[in-house]
């Protein structure tokens, strides 16, 4: 949910780099019924990744995930942030190439980030960073191509 789906739609497809798939409008109809708001009107911009996820090739006539920026007209959506670690809350994460040359451009335009790339190494080695959109939904970039991480097996909890 965004508060302002122009400011939205620059900093996903112009700084993300994410496609329009389609722009949408809904007022009342079937829409009011699957969010339970009677008279709901509202704006949605539905995007995709350009090369899929984490580089899945797909098929023109196949989208393997969308994901869709909302704003509410009516009623208008109460605005707020949850910190990083809030119950509930959840992040989008973006598999990128050359993370420290995507932090540095989307810094130079003003982007809030929780910290700059980070280097984890031992487990394969991968570089990755939190920041937040315009309305503070918390998202994540990891550097694909700079090692991978092994796959583990299940964790027990009970036995640490």
């Amino acid at each position: 949910m965004v508060s302002d789906i122009d400011k939205s739609l620059h900093f996903y497809r112009d700084l993300l780099g994410l496609e329009i798939v389609s722009p949408e409008e809904h007022i009342a109809g079937a829409v009011a019924e699957m969010v339970d708001v009677p008279g709901v009107h509202m704006r949605e911009y539905r995007l995709r990744a350009s090369g899929g996820v984490q580089g899945y090739d797909r098929n023109e006539d196949e989208i393997a995930l969308t994901f869709d920026i909302i704003q509410w007209l009516t009623p208008e959506s109460p605005k707020g942030r949850n910190e990083i670690h809030h119950v509930p809350s959840a992040h989008i994460c973006f598999g990128v190439d050359n993370l420290p040359e995507i932090y540095e451009r989307l810094k130079a335009e003003g982007v809030e980030f929780v910290s700059p790339p980070v280097r984890f190494s031992g487990e394969g080695e991968w570089h990755v960073l939190f920041f937040y959109d315009p309305d503070g939904n918390l998202l994540e970039l990891n550097e694909t191509g700079t090692g991978g991480q092994p796959a583990h097996d299940e964790f027990d909890w009970d036995k640490s």
